[in-house]
């Protein structure tokens, strides 16, 4: 007895087109996910190199401002400041004083020992402030031995940030955290002040070659040398 075989035995196995088509759609779609994910990794990981490098040169600007103010008035001249009530404090590179701040607290200098020799017959002038230079803000320092110009654009002052990596958006420098207090009370209404010295400085800056990439840095300072009254 003859028997029929199934037709569908003989079949040959495969995918279909619509398989395949499917198929390689799902491969597309994650391979593009994966390459977005990779993508934002790297725009990530370049933004936080740049955020470094600004935080970097912004923290050795403060550095320096920081290391050379609470020097400040700091010389021979200042031991007539100690315990002495009629100390002068006009802020005269001649004379034991304050540090001098402008009128938009955009700079400020102070008498400066910078050989740390106590020589007050060489005492020379420290100082900074934010100016425009070609368009863009920077930190300047003033290095000569004269009196700080805070207007001045000649020779004196020298670039303390570059502007071809960053620009100095903003930067204040205020006394507002000083205070006096009594150190001698004789009981008849006769007493002795002593101002402790304390600087506030502000500084604000972004990359030239990315402006969305900005930080902020602020420093309280104790001055050194504290004034008696």
């Amino acid at each position: 007895m003859k028997t029929n075989r199934s037709s569908s035995g003989s079949r040959s196995s495969g995918y279909a087109l619509m398989e395949v088509l499917v198929a390689m759609s799902i491969s597309l779609v994650v391979t593009a996910s994966m390459i977005a994910l990779m993508s934002d990794s790297l725009a990530q990981t370049a933004d936080i190199i740049k955020m470094t490098k600004l935080t970097d040169d912004l923290r050795i600007s403060m550095q320096m401002m920081s290391r050379d103010v609470r020097r400040s008035n700091y010389s021979a001249n200042s031991i007539h400041c100690f315990a002495n009530p009629d100390c002068v404090t006009d802020g005269s590179l001649n004379s034991p004083g304050d540090v001098q701040i402008n009128e938009s607290n955009s700079c400020f200098y102070f008498l400066l020992d910078r050989d740390h020799d106590g020589d007050s017959s060489e005492n020379v002038a420290g100082g900074f402030r934010r100016t425009v230079a070609d368009g863009i803000g920077v930190i300047q320092m003033w290095v000569s031995e004269t009196m700080p110009d805070c207007d001045s654009s000649g020779a004196g002052w020298v670039l303390l940030t570059d502007p071809n990596e960053i620009e100095i958006t903003g930067f204040s420098v205020d006394d507002a955290l000083s205070y006096s207090e009594v150190i001698f009370d004789d009981g008849d209404g006769n007493q002795i002040f002593q101002k402790v010295r304390k600087l506030r400085l502000s500084i604000t800056g972004r990359l030239t070659s990315d402006e969305t990439i900005q930080r902020s840095l602020q420093d309280a300072i104790k001055l050194r040398n504290n004034l008696y009254l």
